[in-house]
């Protein structure tokens, strides 16, 4: 086993999951106007994602996926309707109703959709996960599944840490996200990550 190649994996995918990104930004926009304990439930659903594609990477199937493009546009499209579908609702909700109704939508679902329905997180595992294989014997379809494993805690650890950051500056904030600005702030976030997936 070498186990440089594993450090050398654990350090990567580090940095490559805190760099800023659209699931990173709605995880502390959703802790620090929901509470920590729905960012910690969105952080569970996006990196509980990550189990998805692994397992789609260790079966092959992302990479009939991937060569087809019919199956990998109706992928794409239905993951950025979904997005938009949550935009429009969002945007054109009452305020009122946006206070008291907006921790009925499951936060855990949500993030997990944001993850399911974005067919580049299988095709950037493909890429990653091969540049990685650290055992001459074991199966590669194991390996995947070791590296995905790591790469589901590193990401749980530091969308949780996250979490409970922004969930702890709450008090400090409540003047300022108790009103209209978030309700468009959270709709552009919707918007963000339908368009990511799309493009």
């Amino acid at each position: 086993m070498q186990i440089d190649v594993i450090v050398t994996f654990i350090f990567s995918v580090f940095f490559l999951t805190i760099s800023p990104g659209p699931d990173i930004l709605y995880v502390f926009i959703k802790s620090i106007s929901e509470g920590k304990s729905e960012g910690v439930k969105l952080s569970f659903g996006l990196t509980s994602g990550l189990f998805f594609h692994t397992l789609l990477v260790v079966f092959g199937i992302s990479a009939i996926i991937s060569s087809n493009e019919l199956f990998s546009s109706i992928i794409k499209y239905f993951g950025f309707s979904f997005f938009i579908f949550l935009f429009l609702i969002t945007l054109f909700k009452k305020n009122n109703e946006y206070q008291t109704k907006k921790s009925i939508r499951s936060s855990f679902f949500t993030g997990l959709m944001m993850n399911i329905l974005n067919p580049k997180v299988s095709l950037f595992f493909i890429a990653l996960f091969p540049g990685f294989i650290f055992h001459d014997s074991m199966k590669i379809s194991l390996q995947f599944l070791v590296l995905g494993l790591i790469f589901w805690i590193i990401a749980t650890l530091i969308f949780v840490t996250i979490s409970l950051f922004s969930g702890n500056i709450k008090g400090y904030v409540d003047g300022f996200i108790n009103n209209k600005f978030f309700k468009y702030l959270q709709s552009v976030i919707y918007l963000l990550i339908a368009l990511y997936i799309l493009i």
